[in-house]
């Protein structure tokens, strides 16, 4: 077992080895001005090019959303990766082999297990999708056959068959894959009289990959018309399934996403769904495996396109998941849409049905979100007796007063106000109540509060965090200080700058890179703003740097000659009160030669 120090000097190896910039180009297209890389950020949809990437201090950082790191963070992010994970992803890169300490040796192992499953998944997709062609799996390719899957969308979603409870383990088994990493994996039960079987056993088989297509579980369906369990069957809970994180699909989505621009993504509720609209043409649909939508799956999604269209069931089960998902997904940013299929039917069907182009034409009409949920509401009521009417409209009220902004409520207090026949000013006083009419002054109240805050901001907090990115970012005009033995009350600036100066005299030469393995940025909202810190408003750095560091030794100072002259005042030793105030005395003519050369 080697040490910690040999770790960090791996990492400083692997980091070295994996440039950032030729690391992240494998990923997403980069385009070089001046000395900096740039790029539409991969973590958040956009047009405009506003992820930078620092090739000399090996980081970066986006200025549309705020993410930034070194080159382990982007594998962390980018294929959602635990720390560990990206440094073995990268370090196969490079070619590799990462050492082990005592702190790392449960993430290794941890590591091992997780990898071990993905192989016995890899191995259980092989063997379920070889099954399909035997004669045992007839009822599986007559289920496909009817549902008009072709072999070629057959074999792209990998989907096969599960022809008995223990033929599956004993492949697995003769591939040397344990009975433990099975259980682990989620791809065997065991029986309450102790029999291990097939934990999808004579089922359908749907592969569920992620994004970057490594199988992680399986959906199952049953062929039997009267089975007494469940039609479809979710692998568990896993090292390397989670149903709350998992988008089916999204490895399609990704892909395209190398290929074209996505104006929006689709979301359905089954595989099935999916499947069929993917060999309608529409490759940007994706399922979010029989659960709600999580914020995670708006954050991931929210990195292909700032767009979705909810195509979930019309029942009354349906209409409650897309109640939750539009505010699951409004909270992240994204513009949300609803279409609503003829009859109620789900995607497959439709196509089915009413062909293609019906389809481009629904999602063409789909509805806007919250215009969906006020008339899905008002299908729950008669608006012609006024006690349902009046039901209604506190309702719908509801609805638009958790809007985020007074514009976004006057838009659908317009559109209530059609649907009930009701002035739009007498909704307007039901909904704001007696603020109404002094809305707007309160808003500019509260701007006005914030701009007193900036004011107040401007002074001490602001040269403070000037000085520190200075020194952090190496501006030549700041390196004297490093000498200078600096004291910083905020101990997260005082930790950079004791970094900063044990590099230089260690005649180390550090990288903002560096940082990242130092300290825990992302918890750490004061080194992150200093990482990330922008130069570009400052014309004249130098001269702002000189005006930032006076006015900080002077309030040091002021500081300093309060604390001497109360600690004199309460001191009752005649030696110790003749030590401060000679103290005193230096501090005071200091203060007072640079308030005069300042003047």
């Amino acid at each position: 077992m080697q040490n910690r120090g040999n770790f960090t000097k791996f990492i400083e190896e692997l980091k070295q080895k994996c440039d950032i910039v030729s690391t992240i180009s494998r990923f997403i297209s980069l385009q070089r001005k001046g000395k900096t890389y740039w790029a539409c950020c991969p973590f958040h949809h956009e047009k405009t090019p506003s992820f930078a990437i620092n090739e000399v201090e090996q980081y970066y950082h986006c200025y549309g959303c705020g993410e930034s790191g070194d080159v382990i963070k982007f594998i962390e992010k980018y294929e959602n990766l635990t720390f560990m994970e990206a440094v073995k992803y990268l370090a196969d890169m490079a070619g590799l082999k990462v050492p082990e300490f005592e702190g790392n040796a449960q993430d290794l192992k941890q590591l091992k297990l997780k990898s071990d499953c993905l192989n016995a998944t890899a191995l259980a997709m092989n063997f379920y999708k070889n099954n399909l062609n035997l004669p045992v799996a007839d009822k599986a390719r007559a289920y496909l056959a009817k549902r008009e899957l072709d072999k070629n969308i057959v074999d792209y979603f990998n989907i096969g068959f599960s022809p008995d409870w223990t033929s599956l383990i004993d492949y697995l088994q003769k591939n040397n894959v344990s009975r433990e990493v099975m259980k682990t994996a989620g791809l065997i039960d065991v029986s309450e009289s102790g029999k291990v079987y097939d934990s999808f056993a004579t089922r359908l088989i749907f592969p569920i990959l992620n994004s970057y297509g490594d199988c992680i579980g399986f959906t199952a369906r049953t062929l039997e018309a009267d089975a007494k369990f469940a039609k479809y069957k979710n692998s568990t809970q896993s090292i390397i399934f989670d149903k709350s994180k998992t988008i089916y699909n999204i490895h399609s989505l990704k892909q395209l996403r190398k290929e074209q621009n996505i104006e929006y993504i689709i979301i359905c509720e089954g595989t099935i769904d999916v499947i069929a609209m993917y060999k309608a043409g529409f490759k940007n649909t994706v399922a979010c495996m029989g659960t709600a939508i999580t914020t995670f799956h708006a954050r991931e999604l929210k990195k292909y396109a700032d767009k979705i269209i909810l195509c979930l069931d019309g029942d009354e089960a349906g209409q409650n998941a897309t109640y939750k998902a539009i505010d699951v997904l409004d909270e992240q940013g994204l513009e949300v849409k609803v279409v609503k299929l003829k009859e109620n039917l789900d995607p497959d069907e439709f196509l089915k049905k009413y062909g293609k182009e019906s389809l481009i034409q629904s999602l063409n009409n789909a509805e806007d979100a919250i215009e969906y949920k006020l008339s899905s509401l008002s299908n729950k009521f008669n608006l012609n007796d006024s006690f349902q009417k009046n039901k209604y409209i506190t309702n719908a009220l509801d609805i638009i007063s958790n809007l985020n902004s007074n514009s976004q409520k006057e838009i659908y207090l317009k559109y209530l106000s059609k649907k009930v026949n009701i002035s739009i000013d007498v909704l307007r006083r039901d909904l704001f109540g007696s603020t109404y009419k002094t809305s707007t002054q309160a808003i500019k109240e509260e701007l006005a509060q914030e701009d007193k805050f900036v004011v107040r901001q401007d002074g001490h907090l602001k040269a403070l965090k000037f000085i520190i990115a200075s020194i952090v970012h190496k501006q030549p005009y700041a390196m004297p200080t490093i000498n200078q033995n600096l004291k910083f009350k905020n101990s997260n600036y005082q930790n950079l700058y004791d970094f900063v100066v044990n590099s230089n005299n260690q005649n180390k030469t550090y990288t903002i890179s560096s940082l990242f393995d130092v300290f825990e940025v992302d918890e750490n909202p004061d080194i992150k703003e200093i990482i990330d810190y922008d130069f570009s408003v400052y014309p004249d750095k130098e001269k702002y740097f000189e005006e930032c560091y006076n006015k900080i030794t002077l309030i040091n100072l002021k500081q300093k000659q309060e604390e001497l002259t109360q600690k004199f005042k309460t001191e009752t030793d005649l030696d110790k009160r003749r030590e401060i105030a000679n103290e005193l005395y230096k501090v005071t003519k200091e203060l007072k030669t640079k308030t005069e050369k300042k003047q």
